[in-house]
């Protein structure tokens, strides 16, 4: 997805704490989650002090409203000032909330880039957190899955499962699904050749992600899906992300333990 690039200038804007650094004795670097400036990287500077210019500590997973200054230098400006606008304070006394916020957290920080507007972005990752502070144990699965798929959707390397990348032609009831990260999508069983990074893939998860892509997020988030379901679905959005980036994530395993050690069975 395109997002056009601009400025930075000081002023004040909605943040999510993704990450926070120490920086000397008293002060901290976040990396900051903005609508309007995409990742930025800040020196808060006596962060640490009993008195200073936060209203309280710096936190992960805290939306707060900053006020950014000028360049720090080596690629950091100045965080101000900060209050925070929402705490979700149940992230941090659940280890199955906090693993997923994690991950949304992770997974964001990595699709945003420096200067570059993605307010979508940033409300679906305040939305997820919001959701995951307040939703049942039970829906936290389903809360985690459908903000992977939204995200995937939002990146603009979604996979294309309504019809095989090959030939074309819609998957047929008798045919075996499989996926491609390397091809952009589903592949018929014909279709696959020598495609070593293909793996199969149930009807049912393919299935529900066309659902959580249309959806409306309020109407996704009552469905009901099966832990196995959702668990395949998670680990293809997962493999299609780090494709996509490059990189590999550590926060989805922290997730998907607590999710088995501490949410019912019930999809």
């Amino acid at each position: 997805m395109a997002r056009a690039r601009r400025p930075k200038t000081p002023g004040a804007t909605d943040a999510l704490v993704a990450r926070l650094h120490e920086f000397g004795e008293s002060s901290a670097v976040a990396v900051l989650l903005t609508a309007d400036r995409g990742t930025v990287h800040a020196l808060a500077k006596g962060a640490k002090r009993t008195r200073n210019s936060f209203l309280g500590p710096l936190d992960r997973g805290v939306l707060y409203r900053v006020r950014l200054g000028r360049r720090a230098g080596e690629g950091l400006c100045f965080l101000n000032a900060s209050s925070a606008r929402e705490a979700f304070p149940r992230l941090r006394g659940d280890p199955a909330r906090f693993c997923a916020a994690t991950v949304v957290l992770e997974v964001t920080a990595d699709l945003l880039r420096e200067e570059e507007p993605f307010p979508e972005l940033f409300r679906l990752a305040a939305y997820a957190l919001k959701v995951l502070d307040r939703a049942p144990r039970e829906r936290l699965p389903l809360v985690a899955t459908l903000f992977l798929a939204r995200a995937v959707e939002l990146s603009g390397h979604a996979p294309q499962v309504s019809a095989c990348v090959e030939c074309g032609r819609p998957l047929g009831s008798a045919d075996l699904p499989l996926v491609s990260p390397g091809r952009g999508g589903v592949l018929h069983s014909a279709c696959v050749q020598a495609e070593p990074g293909a793996r199969s893939i149930s009807r049912d998860a393919l299935a529900l992600l066309a659902l959580l892509r249309r959806e409306p997020a309020t109407r996704a988030l009552q469905r009901k899906a099966a832990p196995a379901t959702l668990r395949e679905l998670r680990g293809l959005l997962f493999e299609w992300l780090e494709r996509v980036l490059d990189r590999r994530f550590h926060a989805p395993a922290a997730m998907e333990r607590e999710f088995s050690l501490t949410v019912p069975s019930a999809g």
